[in-house]
């Protein structure tokens, strides 16, 4: 069949002769293929396109009116499902884009949301912490405000270190029972 010019072998794939598609598949997928790699440059998609070109032949083979080369439809053909692919990969980023913008936005949201409760609880441990006696709360404050060591609390205080501990610890708590 390799001596055999394209509009002989179209006519027998019009006639659903698979030997005459094959033939047809072989004598051009390494150029369409190159022409495709041209302008594509993953393997595995160019392969995709070149089946589709194929593909499409096969499925509009009695629509297709050949005079002389099948040459200028393959050709043709490759182009638009290449500009097809284009469009398709060109919404793929921009959706791929927008998706990430959502999830930009979900995690703005959900940032502001924790601070916003974080916000919250810090006003309501300060309210709590202002209701404790006055050395619970000065060495309460000192130690987790203020980052101070229970020697340099108790030194400030005039108090023991282990009263200053003691104090931390009710503080805490009074905080745990306030906040079960």
């Amino acid at each position: 069949m390799e001596q055999l010019d394209d509009t002989v072998l179209f006519v027998g794939i019009q006639a659903n002769d698979r030997h005459a598609f094959s033939e047809l598949v072989n004598r051009y997928s390494a150029i369409l293929f190159r022409f495709i790699q041209r302008r594509v440059s993953c393997v595995e998609d160019c392969e995709d396109i070149l089946q589709e070109v194929f593909v499409a032949l096969w499925n509009n083979r009695h629509k297709i009116n050949i005079e002389s080369s099948l040459y200028p439809y393959l050709f043709k053909t490759a182009k638009y499902k290449i500009i097809d692919w284009t469009i398709h990969e060109q919404r793929k980023v921009v959706r791929a884009e927008n998706l990430s913008k959502t999830f930009q936005t979900q995690t703005l949201t959900t940032t502001s949301e924790e601070e916003l409760l974080a916000k919250e609880l810090a006003v309501l441990i300060e309210q709590e912490i202002d209701k404790m006696p006055s050395t619970m709360r000065s060495a309460f404050s000192l130690s987790r405000k203020e980052s101070m060591s229970i020697k340099d609390i108790a030194t400030e205080l005039a108090l023991s270190e282990q009263t200053v501990k003691n104090n931390i610890s009710l503080a805490l708590g009074w905080l745990k029972l306030r906040f079960k």
